[in-house]
């Protein structure tokens, strides 16, 4: 498996500096590469309101828009004001979970991709 590159880690750490600015918890990064053929990076964090999951979501955004990394397929100013606990930020190689605490204990992302390493940001 080639290694993760130094641009996706920048962008990585940056996206994990955003969600500590924003009180996010919980931060994981996990590399998917060899436990699915079509997925790449899912970064999961934690909020406690789905308020601050919109804010969270909107700061990542205004990051990764000017990048182009890909099409995004969720609009931030679309979401409802009942999210659901969790918004999913596609950017083609990173996938961003931003779920509240009870929708990260339920859907256990951590658990239903146990094969995938972690990838340390520190």
């Amino acid at each position: 498996m080639t290694p993760i590159s130094e641009e996706t880690i920048e962008h990585l750490k940056k996206i994990q500096k955003s969600l500590l600015d924003k009180k996010c918890e919980n931060i994981e990064a996990l590399d998917l590469r060899d436990v699915n053929s079509y997925l790449s990076i899912f970064v999961i964090a934690t909020v406690k309101s789905e308020t601050q999951g919109r804010s969270v979501a909107k700061d990542i955004e205004k990051y990764m828009k000017p990048l182009k990394l890909a099409e995004r397929r969720n609009h931030i100013t679309d979401l409802p004001k009942d999210a659901t606990g969790w918004i999913l930020l596609d950017y083609g190689e990173i996938c961003i979970h931003v779920m509240t605490e009870e929708m990260r204990a339920y859907y256990s992302l951590e658990r239903l991709w146990g094969d995938a390493k972690s990838i340390p940001l520190t």
